[in-house]
């Protein structure tokens, strides 16, 4: 466990290899991301980082925060860091180290004496980590519950047999951004941009949080440059990708001054949808939209990229329409003893009973609750 940002340096070329071997990308959890973010959002917070060694090799890796109580319950609880703008929660294994290390990781927490739980938000349930981490469960009796589960929008490469890039994209769709851009051209000259390796990132940075900052999200407080340490984080996460050429961003100008920006990361064979901004005084022509589009395009034309996971809500209707297959994210909990246990029988019995009761009241012809 270390508990010291410095302390965590000395381990940086491991870390990459370890990112590299993963057995599930997740470039929320690489160091260049989670350092950063540590320093921006871990203040006051009693975090850590689990390191699991094996024969000398770096095998897992679990940034966790400790919490006095469970679901509002006066219960310990340890949970694997999630912070506002980290959009999956599935932690760095190595591939061929990945039985071992979730069992290493299992044995801890029973041994732990700070925690009755591991919870494990956004998660991919799709993937390869789920599966091993609920066998070795099973394995060592150890109970485990879904708390959470839902679908969001995911890309994958097609072939142009099926349709290309944008097999998922509707013709009414195009057709619809299609005549909202040439509307735009009447009242000026629009610029489809794309980040290249030459280009000046700092200015991209900046132009992407201005415009965030200049919509909704600056309106509520939740734009990254409403606090230095949100524009810090971005700055430091972006021009480290761009150093590493993983940082994918596109954009829209018109008359020479952005209107829209878009930022993802590489990851591997994929990559992370971040963000989009727009000045909101185009909202009338769709430029984020726009921008999806010529993301996919972009995507289509990068060698070895198969996939991409739209981080998204499930209700975001663009990107779960443009999208052509999807990846479901759970949230697990796992006990570490009978304590544990017996909160977790209690709380599936009272979401049973909650279910039977809505069931019962959407239900006129429902005259009881099933015993």
């Amino acid at each position: 466990m270390v508990r010291d940002l410095r302390g965590l340096t000395g381990f940086i070329p491991d870390w990459e290899e370890l990112a590299a071997q993963a057995l599930e990308p997740n470039v929320f959890y690489e160091h260049w991301m989670l350092l950063p973010a540590l320093e921006a959002f871990g203040a006051g917070l009693d975090i850590g980082v689990v390191l699991v060694l094996a024969g000398g090799d770096l095998a897992g890796l679990f940034p966790v925060q400790f919490t006095p109580s469970f679901r509002n319950l006066n219960v310990s609880a340890v949970s694997v860091w999630r912070h506002l703008h980290c959009y999956l929660g599935t932690p760095l294994i190595r591939t061929d180290r990945a039985g071992d290390c979730i069992t290493t990781l299992l044995e801890w927490l029973r041994r732990s004496r700070q925690a009755r739980f591991l919870e494990l938000p956004w998660i991919s349930g799709d993937g390869r980590f789920r599966e091993l981490l609920l066998e070795r469960c099973n394995e060592l009796g150890l109970t485990s519950w879904r708390t959470d589960s839902h679908k969001r929008g995911l890309w994958r490469q097609a072939t142009h047999a099926t349709g290309g890039a944008h097999s998922a994209v509707s013709g009414e769709l195009r057709r619809q951004l299609r005549r909202k851009e040439r509307r735009l051209a009447e009242h000026g000259r629009v610029e489809h941009v794309v980040l290249s390796p030459g280009d000046d990132v700092a200015r991209w940075i900046e132009e992407f949080l201005r415009l965030e900052a200049g919509g909704w999200k600056g309106a509520s407080g939740t734009a990254l440059a409403c606090s230095d340490s949100g524009r810090r984080y971005f700055a430091d996460i972006a021009t480290a990708a761009f150093r590493r050429g993983r940082l994918l961003m596109v954009g829209l100008d018109f008359d020479g001054e952005p209107i829209a920006r878009r930022c993802a990361f590489r990851a591997g064979a994929g990559s992370f949808a971040f963000k989009t901004a727009h000045d909101e005084c185009f909202a009338s022509h769709s430029p984020g939209a726009i921008l999806e589009i010529d993301n996919l395009t972009q995507l289509d034309g990068l060698e070895g990229l198969w996939w991409m996971d739209s981080c998204t809500t499930p209700d975001n209707t663009l990107l779960n329409r443009i999208c052509n297959d999807s990846r479901t994210i759970e949230s697990l909990a796992i006990a570490s003893g009978p304590l544990g246990e017996l909160v977790i029988s209690g709380l599936r019995l009272l979401r049973w009973t909650n279910r039977r009761l809505i069931k019962r009241v959407s239900d006129p012809t429902s005259t009881h609750v099933a015993s």
